[in-house]
């Protein structure tokens, strides 16, 4: 995979920096300074606590789900691999520069590609039991949220993505021998590109045949060995998640405004995580902070908003792309190797020894 992190990082701020310029000329008033006397920071060093205590728990869940498979990490290892994946993200279309370095990194310490593959995956297989059972009740109780153009749009476009990337994924569980042809086929009539005399199709290909074997094996595993440990994983993963989206209440409570249904400005946040999760640009930014506004724009008063809407921002993303840059820094200089060189490595030949 191809990453320029210098650009990332540009385009990143550049429409960050423009989106909150525009929310900002959009909502600030001269009333607006009335209503930042009313800011209490206790509320905004809770938000911290809540969202550090929500790293940890991410933490826990990779160190346990790699317990799982016969793999003893500590939890800041865990968090070394899920925070650089916040960083990552938001240097690249659609955030998904994470996974190449997160999962190289667990393989530095001792757990080769595949069964890392399977743990990150089963951590997102967490995440999206959670957002199935939260879905329905969201979309049923703000279904009046339809109603706006914007989010709309947003809908519709997740309406088509989603399941793109479902049946691309199932089509590669069950199906590995007819996308391997497919990748070959499309090898030799597009790519001619060769490193080490392989085109990076052929590699990524190559790739695909080494770790199924370690993913079916994995899953079993987990599903038929380790079913009590999914459904503690799977309790903390809600735990966890109702804290993160307790911080658009906390933060709320911090500009001094009266929350009169803390539950919809949770739900409303959830509904804002699972908008955005899959917009093209880094990190999703600009569209984040944009969204964020509208949905919330019948919840917080206008003439703070966008200030609203770019502390919300700072504290779920900014923070954990800042930690996560430093995180990065730390596992480059270990390995002494380029995040361009890590994301373009091949895994090895090695198969798993239990």
């Amino acid at each position: 995979m191809k990453i320029n992190i210098k650009q990332g990082i540009k385009i990143f701020i550049s429409l960050t920096i423009i989106a909150s310029t525009l929310i900002l000329v959009l909502t600030v008033s001269k009333d607006t300074w009335e209503y930042l006397k009313s800011i209490k920071p206790f509320y905004f060093l809770l938000t911290l606590v809540a969202l550090l205590f929500y790293y940890y728990l991410d933490g826990v869940r990779v160190k346990y789900l790699a317990k799982g498979l016969g793999y003893n990490i500590s939890v800041f290892t865990g968090i070394e691999v899920v925070v650089p994946g916040i960083f990552l993200a938001a240097i690249t279309p659609f955030q998904t520069g994470g996974y190449p370095v997160q999962v190289y990194y667990l393989k530095k310490n001792g757990i080769p590609y595949g069964e890392g593959t399977l743990i990150l995956f089963m951590r997102g297989v967490l995440a999206v039991i959670f957002h199935i059972v939260a879905l329905p009740f969201i979309f049923f109780t703000y279904s009046y949220l339809l109603k706006n153009n914007v989010v709309e749009w947003i809908i519709k476009y997740i309406i088509v993505f989603y399941p793109v990337v479902l049946i691309v994924s199932l089509i590669i569980y069950f199906l590995p021998e007819k996308f391997l042809k497919f990748l070959e086929n499309l090898d030799k009539r597009f790519f001619s590109k060769k490193k080490n005399g392989k085109s990076i199709i052929k590699r990524f290909s190559d790739f695909v045949k080494r770790e199924i074997d370690y993913f079916k094996d994995g899953l079993k595993h987990y599903f038929k060995k380790k079913k009590i440990l999914l459904f503690i994983l799977l309790f903390l993963t809600f735990f966890s998640y109702i804290i993160f989206f307790s911080i658009a209440v906390l933060i709320l409570f911090g500009l001094g405004v009266k929350v009169e249904h803390p539950l919809a400005v949770a739900n409303l946040q959830f509904l804002h995580n699972f908008l955005v999760y899959f917009m093209p640009t880094p990190g999703a930014s600009g569209i984040a902070e944009t969204v964020f506004a509208i949905l919330f724009k019948d919840i917080c008063p206008k003439e703070i908003l966008g200030i609203y809407a770019i502390i919300w921002r700072f504290f779920t993303f900014t923070i954990g792309a800042l930690l996560g840059g430093i995180l990065t820094l730390r596992i480059v200089q270990k390995t002494g190797k380029s995040i361009e060189q890590i994301m373009e490595e091949s895994p090895g030949e090695n198969k798993v020894e239990k």
